[in-house]
Order: structure tokens, then sequence, then C-alpha cells
């Protein structure tokens, strides 16, 4: 064994303890490694050598760190930059979180809503086909999408439909203004009344389907001239 390979070995075990140790948290359900200082007294590796091997694992996905808070296994998680996902998302790709997750929603919702959904729906419709002012159509709009998604009868998922609409870049209002004239909000609504059916027929795979056209549509709307 040359010179070289022999400096290499000790750091090379030392990687595959941590490495070890790691996988080891993570099958048990582990989320957060313990503090420098404990790891250094559980595996018996210099606090500056573990620095390094930290890095090594953070740069292969295994790990992510969080200053001031701790070294967590996995890959980063978002959920703390959800705040400020609307500084960097794009109107498209905010929309593309839409389309992908409400059909889904209208399909548990084809299955799970109650006559009091149903009947709130139909309301938010009709007010919509009232309206001539945009803004105020906008207002039964959201309320309408997001009975749908109480409808599902699933918190989580009604916690992620409120954080991708929350997420949406702060000019996609105006965007959304600026494309619509009576004549899509008109088929609009038409879309929504197919959908409304759909769920109150119990239909899911319509509901679903009526859903992701609907919102097809709207983006073709908004997104042509981009």
């Amino acid at each position: 064994m040359n010179p070289a390979s022999e400096t290499l070995t000790p750091r090379l075990q030392d990687l595959e303890t941590v490495r070890h140790f790691v996988d080891n948290m993570r099958r048990q359900g582990g989320r957060k490694l313990p503090s420098e200082t404990k790891l250094v007294e559980q595996l018996g590796i210099t606090r500056a050598r573990l620095r390094g091997l930290l890095k090594v694992l953070e740069k292969e996905g295994l790990i992510w760190r969080h200053v001031g808070k701790g070294t967590f296994i996995g890959e980063r998680s978002l959920t703390g930059e959800i705040e400020s996902m609307s500084e960097v998302l794009s109107p498209p790709e905010a929309f593309e979180a839409r389309l992908v997750h409400e059909p889904q929603l209208a399909a548990l919702a084809a299955q799970r809503a109650t006559p009091e959904h149903i009947a709130d729906m139909r309301k938010c419709l009709d007010h919509m086909r009232q309206l001539s002012d945009f803004d105020q159509w906008a207002v039964w709009d959201e309320r309408l999408h997001r009975t749908i998604a109480k409808a599902a009868n699933n918190r989580l998922l009604l916690a992620i439909y409120d954080t991708i609409r929350e997420s949406a870049p702060s000019g996609m209002r105006n965007i959304v203004t600026r494309a619509f004239s009576d004549s899509t909000r008109d088929e609009s609504n038409n879309e929504h009344a197919r959908i409304i059916e759909a769920i109150a027929a119990h239909d899911a795979k319509a509901a679903e389907s009526a859903v992701r056209n609907h919102l097809r549509a709207v983006r073709q709307i908004i997104f042509s001239d981009i």
C-alpha cells in the first residue's frame, strides 16, 4: 500500500462510520443528528474531522444543515421557505402546481362532499354568474375552488392547497385580470358548473377531468401571450 492510500484509509473509515450512524438514525425514524459535541463523543472522531465528513455527506444529499438549528437527515426541505416562495416562483410554475393538485382534490370531493358543500359551491357559482366586476368575480371564484378543496375532507391536502394559492407571485393577479374578458368569464362559469355537477353526482373521474380541463383552459387564457 502506498503512503497516499495509508493516509486516506482512516478518513474513509471515519466517513463510513458517520454514514452508518446517519443510516441507523434514518432507519429508526430520526430526523435530526445530535450536536457536534455529542457526535464527537459517540463516534470518537475529532471535531475538525467530523465537520469535514459532514460536508461530504451534505454534498451527497444525505444530510442538510441549518445554521442555528442543527443538522438534519435527508435532503433539505423547502417547508421553511414557504413564506418567501412567492418571491421566487414564476407565474407558470405557480399555476402548474394548481394543475397537479386540484384535480385530485376534486376527485376526493366527489366522494366526500356533503350536501352543504355542494350547496355552497352552487351559491358561489350563482354569484359569479351575476357579477360583471372581475375583482368581485375572482373573490367568489377563489371561494368556490376552496370549497371544493374543503370538501375533500383532508386537512393536510387543504393546507397544501392554501400554500399553493398563497405562494402565487405578486404579479399573478394583474396577469389574470388583463387576460380575462366577459366571454372568457362566461365560459369559465360553464366549466365550473360541470365541475359542481360531477361532484354532486359523486363521479370522481368526471370531477377530476372537469377541474383539469378547466385549469388547462385558464392556463391557455392567461399565459398565451407570455
